[in-house]
């Protein structure tokens, strides 16, 4: 009945979320006022915060489309919105603070790709239900009521005594490689702010496996409760008032009050609320004299965080948490003894293998330098960083000199640690390796519980074999004479992955625009998840930033990868690296053969490199952002007939001429364009040309990553399994 209980309380919620959300298919303006709730994400070029409105109406009130989403139906909602404007117009937002503003909302959308980071399902997570962008800066009205409201001004106003004290740190001579590790770690452990995170340093904890360190974990508020208890037994009976009144009653309530406020500055993640429940039952134990079973304890933090949070399961904490401290409970005996060298060891050993295959499928890598490096960072973290971290919220609060004095200690400390991770991840090999099939991972589980028992048990042999499969089997590519090329959805930019039996390549690197970098953030997972461990040749099919603008990022991954269609120095190249696109330059990969082509003439796009690629089931043909010029050029000097082709310069009206879609005789048009896109690609009457021609046309903005196995496309976004975060607020199936 509590399972059945439970299901029912997470699909109601889920459908109360799922009807809340409006349904439109356009941008709309809307008048808002509301909360800014939650740490607001600073960044160089823009801020971005989460509204929770309390009014809501339309701009324009003849607007139909807006009026049915600007309503009061939005009263209560969450909206994430970003502000890019600068100078004098750029207003200081302040968590905890209601403002009044004018916004363009758009629906929700995310990229659907192999592997990476699914925004859908972040934005179901925080019951976010349309993003947007502020239209004009925004008017502050004042200090919110509530407690959560409260909580994030002292968030806020403790993240901003935190960058004041890092300043203070760089008066001290803290250098820049000291600086970031000060700042990632004391607004990382202290608040549970990962803003400061740069992306080389996340790329080293996972690699390391040491990730969950700068998710505050139920290791670091038992940790801060265990010292507030010993505090106060240690003074309590040298106070007057403590006659009659039990030390160890009066430690176990300063523990509970020690861990609940630490959870709460630091945001109440996962983790900490976990931690923070099961420390209020167990000392809550103390306090009536009653013990309790520790499983019982897990079991009821579970419920009671379900409960509190029926959305708590689509964050990857949640399941890291629970696993690894039910792993502690299974698995480890004598744990008065758990402080011993070896103990210690055991202990780590059993969390690498017990969360292997977890890590592995979330994060779709192996950290083989998990168990040296968590032997190193938990003991360095967890009792001496974490309270430094704390000592120096603290301090900042009393003033930025005292505050500075910590930052800079916690500034060498933390530039050891990832100098020891780097020499680690280094050392190991590496970490970057796709999930086994689902098979293997069912019999992966139970061989390495077997293994994980005490020496004692038999049957080793036997938790060897059935963990042989995940280790054996990997993801292979096409048989010999095919082709396999997924058209990854980057948004208003390209990137295309083609793999034959031996051999990968990347056609274009995904755009930049701004800080988002789709090569880091879209193309590398998705490489990581295809099971592709190295890349033989990237084609740029020209240099403009939404081709061009994710190579730096896929280089540093792929050093040793030929560079076709640019030259260094730029882009991640150095000078003397890359190569022209030759016009007629070929060969061939495992039977299938590679032709390059582009026009002598005309604008940047008109001279894209254009790929044809001849495989034993069919033909496929990439385009760049060639337009009508090009196209008439291509269509002369040789052959263009394909199975399937990528459609010019994302669908613009520029391309696709009637003659050159003739000539190609295409079953299948592929478009690469951004959702709702500010030039409306693709264009309407190109879409209407290639699907008179008898081809069907395939959208990245509607159906997500595109994949083409002998001749026949695949729509991620279709084949993905229809969580209830993919209901869709705009989706139109339609071709």
């Amino acid at each position: 009945m509590l399972i059945l209980a439970g299901v029912l309380h997470t699909l109601g919620a889920a459908g109360a979320l799922i009807a809340q959300t409006p349904s439109f298919d356009q941008r709309i303006d809307c008048r808002l006022e509301g909360r800014v709730a939650g740490l607001v994400d600073v960044g160089p070029d823009r801020r971005r915060f989460r509204l929770v409105v309390s009014h809501a109406a339309p701009v324009a009130r003849d607007d139909q489309a807006a009026a049915a989403v600007c309503g009061e139906g939005l009263a209560g909602s969450r909206l994430r919105l970003s502000d890019y404007h600068r100078g004098d117009d750029r207003l200081r937002l302040a968590a905890g603070h209601r403002y009044r503003l004018v916004a363009r909302l758009k629906p929700l959308h995310g990229h659907v790709n192999p592997g990476g980071f699914d925004y859908r399902r972040w934005l179901f997570r925080h019951r976010v239900v349309a993003t947007g962008y502020l239209r004009e800066p925004p008017v502050d009205l004042g200090a919110a009521w509530g407690w959560s409201a409260v909580v994030d001004r002292l968030r806020s106003r403790a993240r901003v005594q935190l960058a004041a004290s890092l300043q203070q740190a760089d008066d001290f001579g803290l250098p820049d490689v000291a600086r970031g590790s000060a700042a990632a770690l004391s607004h990382g452990l202290a608040l549970g702010d990962r803003g400061e995170l740069t992306d080389g340093q996340w790329e080293t904890l996972l690699a390391s496996g040491t990730n969950h360190l700068l998710a505050i974990s139920g290791l670091h508020v038992g940790m801060i409760a265990a010292l507030a208890a010993l505090l106060v037994r240690a003074l309590w009976g040298r106070l007057g008032v403590s006659r009659g009144i039990p030390a160890q009653r009066v430690a176990a309530l300063t523990a509970v009050i020690a861990g609940w406020g630490y959870a709460v500055i630091a945001g109440l993640s996962i983790p900490t609320l976990r931690a923070a429940l099961m420390l209020s039952v167990l000392l809550l134990g103390v306090l009536v004299q009653r013990r309790w079973r520790l499983v019982d304890l897990w079991l009821l933090a579970f419920v009671l965080v379900l409960a509190l949070d029926p959305f708590a399961p689509l964050d990857m904490g949640f399941w890291l948490s629970f696993a690894a401290v039910l792993l502690i409970l299974l698995f480890v005996r004598g744990r008065e003894t758990l402080w011993r060298p070896f103990e210690l060891l055991r202990l780590q050993w059993l969390l690498t293998l017990g969360l292997l295959p977890l890590t592995w499928v979330l994060f779709d890598r192996v950290a083989f330098a998990s168990l040296p490096a968590n032997l190193v960072a938990v003991p360095l973290v967890s009792v001496l960083i974490t309270p430094l971290a704390l000592a120096g919220l603290v301090a900042s609060m009393i003033g930025p000199m005292p505050g500075g004095g910590v930052a800079w200690l916690i500034g060498w400390l933390g530039a050891g640690l990832f100098a020891v991770l780097d020499w680690l991840v280094a050392a190991f090999p590496d970490s970057i390796r796709p999930p086994p099939p689902w098979l293997a991972l069912a019999f992966l589980v139970p061989g390495l519980a077997w293994l994980m028992l005490p020496r004692r048990f038999p049957g080793r042999l036997v938790a060897v074999v059935l963990i042989g499969p995940a280790l054996l089997l990997s993801s292979s590519g096409p048989s010999p004479g095919r082709l396999e090329a997924t058209v990854l959805d980057v948004g208003q930019g390209l990137a295309v992955v083609l793999r034959t039996a031996d051999h990968a390549l990347l056609y274009d690197a995904g755009p930049r625009f701004g800080q988002f970098d789709t090569g880091e953030a879209v193309v590398l997972p998705a490489l990581r998840s295809m099971g592709v461990v190295g890349l033989d040749r990237i084609v740029i099919s020209h240099a403009a930033r939404d081709h061009a603008g994710g190579l730096a990022s896929i280089r540093a991954a792929f050093p040793d990868a030929g560079v076709i269609g640019l030259e260094g120095p730029g882009h991640g190249l150095a000078a003397g690296e890359g190569g022209p696109c030759r016009h007629g330059e070929a060969w061939q990969w495992d039977g299938v053969r590679f032709e390059l082509a582009r026009p002598p003439f005309g604008s940047a796009n008109d001279r894209s490199c254009v790929l044809r690629v001849v495989s034993a089931a069919g033909t496929l043909l990439l385009t760049g952002d060639i337009e009508a010029a090009g196209e008439q050029w291509l269509a002369r000097q040789g052959d263009v007939r394909s199975d399937v082709v990528l459609v010019g310069h994302h669908g613009s009206s520029s391309s696709s001429t009637a003659a050159f879609i003739r000539a190609t005789g295409a079953r299948h048009a592929l478009v690469s364009a951004g959702f709702l896109n500010r030039w409306s690609h693709p264009r309407p009457a190109v879409v209407s040309r290639w699907q008179a021609a008898g081809a069907t046309v395939w959208r990245t903005d509607r159906h997500g990553a595109l994949q083409v196995v002998d001749g026949q496309v695949t729509s991620a976004r279709r084949v993905a399994w229809p969580f209830a975060w993919r209901h869709p607020a705009f989706e139109r199936p339609d071709r």
